[in-house]
């Protein structure tokens, strides 16, 4: 069966409507998700847990992500499903207050049309300690903020985000630490 998907406006407000997870993306319909990024101080500097998407994701393939996380469910709420999301990528039973919040993003990608809640996990255990559980990743390591930044710059076909996007989760984790 396939998850239905609360619709919002272009405002974020919600519309009372639901729709399967393939329409929202077919018809460009805005729709709330979760992004989570992890982090980890070495030094001077951040880096981030980046990962390489599966071949079978409907957007994105292949592309390497610096966040985890998914689609709210109809009938769910911002923080049972960044438990769930983070259980289900990562293998990991977290209370949500360990959680950084960060701001939501307005991000419109049409037919991907959505406004995301932004959590950062500060994370200090190994990859290994990890579990990939949903087949959702082909590969993880760490990278700094400038060699994602050079990266994404060099090669932005590579990325499943863009540069812009990923300055301004970077700035609002800065403030927040």
């Amino acid at each position: 069966m396939e998850e239905v998907i609360d619709i919002v406006d272009e405002n974020n407000q919600p519309t009372g409507e639901g729709r399967p997870r393939s329409v929202v993306h077919a018809d460009g319909l805005w729709h709330r998700t979760v992004h989570i990024y992890l982090f980890r101080k070495q030094g001077t500097e951040i880096e981030f847990l980046t990962h390489l998407r599966s071949a079978k994701k409907d957007l994105h393939p292949n592309a390497w992500d610096t966040r985890f996380g998914g689609h709210i469910k109809s009938g769910s709420d911002i923080q049972q499903t960044t438990i769930n999301e983070l259980k289900d990528e990562l293998g990991l039973d977290l209370d949500f207050n360990a959680l950084i919040e960060g701001n939501w993003r307005k991000c419109d990608h049409y037919p991907n049309r959505e406004f995301a809640q932004v959590f950062y996990l500060e994370f200090n255990g190994d990859i290994n300690d990890l579990r990939f559980q949903d087949d959702e990743v082909q590969e993880a390591r760490w990278m700094t903020t400038k060699d994602i930044e050079k990266s994404m710059a060099d090669n932005p076909e590579q990325w499943s985000g863009g540069i812009d996007g990923f300055r301004e989760v970077m700035s609002t984790l800065t403030e927040k630490l």
